[in-house]
């Protein structure tokens, strides 16, 4: 199978599987969902464990360097809303946490709060956190440091002590480091082992983010996540005036002073001018932040539905017309077979042989034979295209009806399921 077969392929088992966490297609009640926080992006996985289906939910962290805290509660607000309107639950969440990091900085601190939030849980029973990144061949002041750091982590309460006290679970995620390894496979097996044990022990709860946005149908802003984000959101939109003021206040006082032949006092108040720009920036990426976070889940469901709508088209084009083209190869080729053919019974008529040479014989079986391995790739090239359509549509509809479902009865649907396991 070649790369046009494979991308529509693998997009459309994308689809099947993402399909499956949104409730486009009804989940078996073996199956299993977990979050997993801290990766780049959403993507679903799905695997078999102990007899069931396991899907692991990839879900950018809120300390993402690439994307905004409010760009990823966006993000994990109108997917989880989704998620839970058409009666999926998570089953459990992992957390993961590099051990190499030297020290908690602000963004991992609030990465915490914030997982809290969306959360809103007494007790944490359903979380795995994974210390990840461990040396792979250390010494032992590497392993003196591991050790001292993965201590303090779990013992102070401001990183993960309060969350252990609340029956979180922590696990030393691949110790030994060693990278694509059975080690590394066999570590995350166990943390799903333990999490299908829990989910099995403690029935999971609703994510607080989920019944925001859907039972109380909330803004973003509204949420509990949303509201320590508005509070960060203010803070920095104040700090950002008052430095805007202070920088006006210098170059007012520049302008003053400035020589026309002076090169450092121009080039002084020139970088007071880019300065002031910067922070202008920011402050104008205050309102549209606003805007982000007065969104309804309607909101963000027009939004996301346009923009799967145009990557979707995008997609359905590209691999048209390379399908097309596929096809036209095709023809071609049996058009040129046929001409051969008929080249070569106007010669045998002409020589007055009775059969064709071993040569010619020879020729005419292995341009067969290479048509009939282009037909067999438009054929595999079809189905893989098909397939991609069929499964797109099931994210299309099944968001859409997820979403329209929440805000009528599918959220008293997901309650039910919630207290029935």
């Amino acid at each position: 199978m070649d790369a046009m077969d494979l991308v529509p392929e693998q997009l459309a088992d994308q689809a099947q599987r993402f399909g499956a966490f949104i409730g486009a297609t009804k989940p078996s009640l073996e199956d299993r969902f977990f979050l997993v926080m801290g990766t780049k992006s959403v993507e679903v996985f799905d695997f078999m464990c102990h007899g069931r289906r396991i899907y692991l939910i990839d879900t950018p962290g809120f300390d993402d360097t690439i994307r905004s805290n409010i760009d990823t509660l966006e993000i994990l607000a109108t997917y989880l809303g989704a998620s839970y309107a058409n009666g999926v639950r998570i089953h459990g969440l992992i957390m993961l946490h590099s051990i190499a990091n030297n020290r908690m900085t602000w963004s991992s601190l609030r990465s915490i709060e914030m997982m809290k939030a969306m959360c809103g849980f007494k007790f944490y029973d359903n979380l795995a956190i994974a210390m990840t990144m461990w040396p792979e061949t250390p010494g032992p002041a590497d392993t003196a440091t591991a050790e001292g750091r993965y201590a303090e982590l779990l013992s102070n309460k401001n990183f993960f002590g309060e969350l252990v006290a609340q029956r979180a679970s922590v696990f030393r995620h691949n110790e030994k480091g060693h990278r694509e390894s059975f080690e590394e496979t066999a570590s995350a097996q166990r943390i799903v082992t333990h999490l299908i044990h829990q989910s099995e022990i403690h029935a999971p709860a609703v994510l607080q983010l989920q019944r925001d946005i859907i039972d109380h149908r909330k803004t973003l802003g509204e949420t509990a996540a949303g509201i320590v984000i508005v509070g960060d959101l203010n803070k920095d939109h104040q700090d950002h005036k008052c430095q805007l003021q202070e920088l006006e206040t210098r170059m007012r006082a520049r302008l003053s002073q400035v020589d026309s032949v002076n090169t450092n006092q121009q080039q002084d108040l020139h970088d007071l001018q880019e300065l002031k720009s910067e922070v202008e920036k920011k402050v104008k990426k205050f309102e549209q932040d606003k805007m982000v976070l007065n969104k309804s889940i309607q909101d963000m469901h027009k939004e996301e539905m346009r923009i799967w709508e145009e990557k979707i088209k995008e997609l359905d084009t590209q691999f048209s017309y390379q399908l097309a083209a596929k096809e036209q190869d095709l023809r071609d080729m049996e058009a040129s077979l046929r001409e051969m053919r008929k080249d070569m019974d106007i010669r045998l008529r002409n020589s007055n042989q009775k059969k064709i040479t071993t040569q010619a014989e020879v020729e005419d079986t292995k341009h067969e034979e290479i048509i009939n391995t282009a037909r067999e790739a438009v054929i595999k090239a079809r189905g893989a295209y098909q397939k991609f359509r069929g499964q797109v549509g099931n994210i299309l509809n099944g968001t859409a009806n997820g979403l329209a479902a929440g805000l009528t009865s599918g959220a008293i649907a997901a309650r039910k399921l919630a207290l029935h396991p």
